[in-house]
């Protein structure tokens, strides 16, 4: 509603309502008659009319007692859009404050305040990202709602500020324009082309005299005799200023002065129809403005080529200036114009306030904190802001920032932060030493080895800490880790208070320049289970060894000389028992001869060696032959082939080829009709070769015509375990195994109904270096 739906008549200062709801008498008390174009006191002047927009009483009612003591603030708070409305029509608005999370329509109210000339402020704790694009691009400026009462004055700072500032240009815009030349300094002077003045503004010698120029200047009334005097030391400008013919552009001289040098630029304009002819010469100081363009160069070229990000931001958060180094951080070439909070990261904005709320309280002018911002691909970079201050005579003005980008230094203190997180979470003791042995850094495990607190082993030299031989024992280790440039790892025992022995293993390595630091780091790892057990499977070994070796072996050998001659004196039944006694004694002398065989392949430190595959095969076709001669062997290797493999390869080509006869020799009753078909007799039929693939590998091929090694035998193979539902029927293809990983090769079996065929791949070797 405006004045004029209640009283059309213009005059009567009592009639409207642009009061805003304030009394009236408050308007024009010092003019009656209404008069608003003549002269009116400052206390006349009207305060800065706020209008504060927002549902939340409490708010209402602490800034309502903020600003009552403030002159010059006239504050509303309201939770009513209509008033608001009202208020707007009337122009009877400054500032707009607005909450936009409130229950209105608020893009048309800060539309409607926009239009009556207010400037438009966001008081919130709401991420500006949530805001509604068109509030946050009408908005002035942003503040985030402050509940402490000591920052309650910067907020009001800040809306005052923004009345101030709206739709004015930025002082910062303002100070790089350049200064008008008519309003610089100078002296002009009409002379004869003799130099004869005629009339001047102010003569030369008084105006260098009043810039504190030393040189010279004679009482003269010619003007270029003066001049050519004062420049005696110049005979460069001397020549330019008195040739033949008038100067066609400015000439630049400098003087000497009290102050140091000064710089004036000599323009002449000559008038050739006039008696004489006449010359127009003019002198100005140009000292200002030259220093300026130079250190206004200066400035440019440092920023553009300074790699910190360089911006100023006015008191509403809006980007007065950056340079191409904040523009590039970000991902964006020109951002003067946007508020800050479209570029930062949910949070960062209030964070940056609060920072900001706390230096005024503090009465500092400058912080650096660490903010997350977005650049233009959608991605979070960490800059560490340097932000100063900027104040003036009417108080906060805005912030000039430089800003860095920490990216990677934030990252990496992640990482480290993870690390320690691990560290401390870990069983194993870990520490740092510095370079004179000391701990310098441990977790909370390696407090808990030695039994007392993290004071009294920090700072302690480890050698104090463990026994003397634990320590030679770890400085040993060190030695071999600084010389290969690695860890090294080395056993030590710690007796403790009961008796008992520790035992750990210490991995070391040594701190160096690539490290930023000196010194050490190790971890203990206690080994005293494991070492009990490999202890405890040692004995089982060598008992069982020496079970195999004596008592089953020399058990067997009576069994199996007993059932002979129970073969030779029976017949019948009772004789097939006593020779399936015989039969199943001789497997089991073989299964521990295996057994020990696999004993001396593990427990064998050596390396490989090179062997001919050729006579390896021959001989183990020999020795099955002997025991099996009714089989069929096709050995098709005829050359020498080096190959590189464990000496115990020739048990394992010889287990090969016996395992090959014996399933060819163990057709199901199934498949004795087939297997009679497809080989004419039941004959059991071993197909050897070798090649080489060209590529430094060999390969053994073993075929037979039997059904194929059970799938069951495969598996206990593949998971190198044997449980009581699943396990082999021997130690053969155990042995097979073990020896063919200890040569470095691969083992492969493709088996099916027409039989079985085992691939041992092995480097190829050099014939010279055959064994």
């Amino acid at each position: 509603m405006t004045a004029s739906d209640d009283d059309p008549g213009d005059g009567d200062p009592a009639g409207g309502d642009g009061s805003g709801g304030r009394p009236a008498g408050d308007a024009d008390d010092g003019d009656p008659a209404g008069d608003s174009t003549g002269p009116r006191d400052e206390a006349d002047e009207p305060g800065v009319r706020i209008l504060h927009l927002d549902p939340d009483e409490t708010v209402i009612s602490r800034l309502t007692a903020a600003t009552a003591d403030s002159e010059g603030i006239d504050y509303e708070g309201t939770s009513d859009p209509d008033r608001v409305r009202e208020r707007s029509d009337a122009a009877d608005v400054d500032v707009f404050v607005v909450e936009p999370d409130a229950p209105a329509d608020v893009a048309a109210l800060v539309e409607d305040a926009g239009a009556a000339g207010a400037a438009v402020a966001l008081y919130t704790r709401v991420d500006p990202g949530d805001v509604d694009p068109a509030v946050l691009d009408a908005a002035d400026t942003l503040v985030e709602k402050w509940t402490a009462e000591e920052g309650l004055d910067f907020v009001v700072e800040k809306l005052l500020r923004a009345a101030r500032t709206h739709e004015t240009a930025s002082r910062f815009a303002r100070a790089f324009d350049r200064v008008d030349p008519d309003t610089q300094s100078s002296c002009s002077s009409l002379v004869y082309e003799d130099g004869t003045v005629i009339w001047e503004s102010t003569p030369l010698d008084g105006y260098f005299d009043r810039r504190g120029v030393t040189a010279a200047v004679p009482e003269t009334p010619n003007f270029y005799r003066q001049l050519t005097a004062a420049l005696s030391h110049d005979p460069d400008a001397i020549r330019t200023i008195r040739g033949p013919d008038v100067p066609a552009e400015p000439t630049e001289f400098s003087v000497p002065t009290d102050e140091g040098r000064a710089r004036f630029r000599y323009t002449e304009h000559e008038f050739p129809d006039t008696v004489g002819p006449l010359r127009l010469v003019i002198v100005e100081d140009v000292t200002w403005s030259a220093r300026s363009s130079a250190r206004l160069e200066l400035l440019d070229l440092l920023d553009q080529h300074v790699q910190d990000g360089i911006s100023v931001v006015d008191a509403n958060g809006r980007v007065e200036y950056h340079n191409e180094s904040f523009a590039g951080l970000l991902g964006y070439d020109d951002m003067v114009g946007e508020h800050t909070a479209a570029y930062m990261a949910e949070g960062e904005l209030q964070s940056g306030q609060r920072t900001l709320q706390q230096l005024r309280t503090d009465d500092r002018d400058s912080a650096v904190i660490d903010m997350t911002f977005e650049t233009a691909d959608g991605e979070e970079r960490t800059l560490a802001v340097h932000f100063s201050v900027r104040d003036d005579e009417d108080g906060y003005e805005g912030l000039v920032n430089v800003a860095r980008d920490v990216t990677e230094r934030r990252d990496r203190e992640r990482t480290l932060e993870q690390y320690r997180r691990l560290v401390e979470s870990a069983g194993d003791p870990m520490y740092v030493l510095d370079d004179d042995g000391r701990v310098e850094i441990c977790n909370d495990a390696l407090v808990e080895l030695f039994e007392g607190d993290r004071e009294s082993v920090e700072g302690t030299a480890l050698s104090e800490l463990l026994p003397q031989a634990a320590a030679e024992r770890i400085d040993e280790a060190l030695d071999r880790a600084g010389t290969a440039d690695e860890s090294a790892t080395d056993g030590f025992d710690i007796p403790t208070a009961t008796g008992e022995v520790r035992q750990f293993e210490a991995t070391v390595a040594g701190l160096g320049p690539a490290d930023d630091a000196d010194g050490s780091v190790g971890i203990f790892h206690e080994v005293t289970a494991r070492e009990r057990r490999e202890s405890e499977l040692d004995l089982l070994k060598q008992v069982l060894t020496r079970v195999l070796r004596h008592d089953v072996r020399t058990g067997l050998t009576v069994v199996r000389g007993q059932a002979e001659v129970l073969a030779e004196r029976t017949d019948g039944e009772q004789r097939g028992m006593a020779e399936t006694i015989v039969d199943r004694s001789e497997q089991l002398v073989e299964t521990t001869e295996k057994a020990r065989a696999i004993e001396r392949v593990i427990d064998s430190d050596e390396g490989r060696v090179t062997l001919d595959l050729r006579s390896v095969v021959n001989r183990s076709v020999a020795n099955v032959a002997a025991v099996h001669g009714d089989a069929e062997y096709d050995v098709q290797i005829t050359e020498q082939v080096p190959v590189r493999a464990h000496r115990a390869l020739p048990y394992a080509v010889e287990n090969l080829v016996e395992n090959a006869v014996k399933h060819s020799c163990t057709s199901p009753a199934s498949n004795a009709q087939q297997d009679a078909v497809s080989h004419g007799d039941d004959t059991p039929s071993v197909t050897i070769t070798a090649a080489a693939d060209g590529e430094g590998t060999v390969e053994l091929r073993i075929t037979d015509d039997g059904p194929g090694i059970s799938q069951s035998e495969l598996d206990v193979l593949a998971d190198r375990e044997e449980t009581p539902l699943k396990h082999g029927t021997g130690v053969g293809l155990w042995l097979v195994s073990w020896v063919v990983d200890r040569s470095g090769g691969d083992l492969d079996f493709d088996t099916g109904d027409d039989g079985t065929t085992v691939t041992v791949r092995l480097d190829a070797g050099d014939a010279d270096d055959l064994s």
